[in-house]
């Protein structure tokens, strides 16, 4: 029964560890490019959100900025941990935190350490006083979004529920990271480093979650 157990966890871990290896090479290969030849490639668009972008769409960018900043995380994560506490599923909250707090401390850590400029093509937000590369907002949701949205599928019982909330998870962390971009406080390259970050720790603390689950199998 174990040796079972094992051979059905295998290709969950073999996933994860490649997300975790594509998603850092990723990240390496924009932290390497973002001040060379991807660098005209950011200031162009930059460019053409700041004078060509329709005021509607911007408008609309804002909501999404929010919910990928901290009000909308901060609601999310409470909301979270009260329903992993009343179900006294202790691996699953720490699991969450982690992936939330542990990627906006990484990415804040990163922001330190790379201090890129923020985009001044212009902006129709104040921008931040923290630094450009990778973005925060696009770290924080693939990786919170991408918690919660585990931590959902588990309990869902329809394969076809799971693909609707996949494909939801999805597309709302893409609209979050390009929503900043759509306001002028992020480059391009930002938001994909910031997807490949996120992704990446995500993909990390599923690999400590199914190696923690294989040692409380064992038992």
């Amino acid at each position: 029964m174990r040796l079972r157990q094992e051979v059905q966890a295998l290709p969950r871990r073999l996933t994860f560890l490649v997300l975790l290896v594509l998603a850092l090479a990723g990240f390496v290969v924009l932290a390497a490019s973002y001040d060379g030849s991807l660098g005209d490639v950011d200031t162009e668009v930059a460019r053409g959100v700041a004078s060509d972008l329709p005021g509607f769409l911007e408008a609309i960018a804002r909501p999404f900025s929010w919910l990928g900043g901290w009000i909308g995380l901060t609601v999310l994560s409470i909301a979270a941990i009260a329903v992993l506490v009343h179900e006294r599923s202790w691996l699953d909250l720490a699991f969450f935190v982690t992936a939330f707090l542990g990627s906006q401390l990484v990415a804040s850590l990163l922001k330190n350490g790379f201090d890129r400029p923020r985009p001044d093509a212009g902006s129709s937000v104040p921008l931040p006083d923290s630094s450009s590369f990778p973005s925060g907002h696009a770290t924080a949701g693939a990786a919170s979004l991408g918690a919660v949205a585990v931590l959902l599928a588990e309990r869902l019982p329809s394969p076809r529920a799971r693909a609707w909330l996949w494909a939801a998870t999805v597309a709302l962390g893409v609209v979050v990271g390009l929503s900043r971009i759509a306001l002028g406080v992020h480059y391009l390259t930002d938001v994909l480093a910031g997807w490949c970050l996120g992704l990446a720790w995500l993909a990390a603390c599923l690999l400590v979650r199914e190696a923690i689950l294989a040692r409380t199998r064992s038992r």
